[in-house]
C-alpha cells in the first residue's frame, strides 16, 4: 500500500507537469483597479498594498512605476509550434514623478519570451519597448480557467504577485 501511494504521488507531479508543458501558447492578462488603470478584470497586485501582503514600490531614479495591467501572449518553450519561445503584448504603467507628484499612464508594448525555468518550471519574462518595465513571471502549472491565477516573480527587480490574473 505504501508503494502505491508513492507511485501515485510519482504521477500526479508528472501529470501537473504534463498539463503546463503541453499547451502550444501561453496568454496571460491582468487589469488592476482604478485608479491604476480605467477598467478592471478582477486582478489584483501586491504593489502598494498594505502589509503583510504588500511588496515594496518599483521605483527607477525619481519615478513611481505602477502597473495597471498587461496582456502578454507567448508560444510555450516546450514546442508545439515552430515559431519558438517568443513572447509579445502589451503593459499598462502608471509613472508618477516623485518630485512633482504628476502621474501619467502609458501602455507601451512588450516584447520577450517564454522559458522552462523558476520555480512552476515555466515562466514568462517580457520588456516594455520604452526600457521602463521589465518583468519575469511564474505561471502556474494547472492554470485554472478565467480569472483565478496568480502570478508571481519580479518586475524591475522588485517581488511583486498578481491575484485573479487570466492564464490560457
Amino acid at each position: 500500500m505504501k508503494y502505491v501511494a508513492i507511485v501515485a504521488l510519482i504521477l500526479s507531479f508528472g501529470v501537473t507537469q504534463i498539463h503546463a508543458q503541453g499547451v502550444s501558447q501561453i496568454v496571460l492578462s491582468c487589469t488592476t483597479p482604478p485608479p491604476e488603470s480605467h477598467t478592471n478584470n478582477g486582478c489584483r497586485s501586491t504593489e502598494l498594498a498594505p502589509p503583510p501582503t504588500g511588496t515594496p514600490p518599483i521605483i527607477i531614479g525619481s519615478k513611481l512605476l505602477i502597473v495597471g495591467g498587461f496582456w502578454v501572449w507567448c508560444q510555450n518553450p516546450n514546442g508545439g509550434t515552430p515559431y519558438g519561445p517568443d513572447c509579445s503584448g502589451s503593459v499598462y504603467v502608471e509613472e508618477v514623478d516623485l518630485v512633482t507628484g504628476a502621474g501619467t499612464y502609458q501602455a507601451t508594448s512588450v516584447s520577450g519570451s517564454a522559458s522552462q525555468s523558476g520555480p512552476t518550471g515555466l515562466q514568462v519574462s517580457f520588456t516594455s519597448s520604452d526600457g521602463d518595465m521589465t518583468c519575469a513571471l511564474d505561471v502556474p502549472t494547472s492554470p485554472t480557467k478565467g480569472g483565478t491565477n496568480t502570478l508571481g516573480g519580479l518586475c524591475d527587480g522588485v517581488p511583486i504577485r498578481f491575484f485573479n490574473a487570466v492564464v490560457q
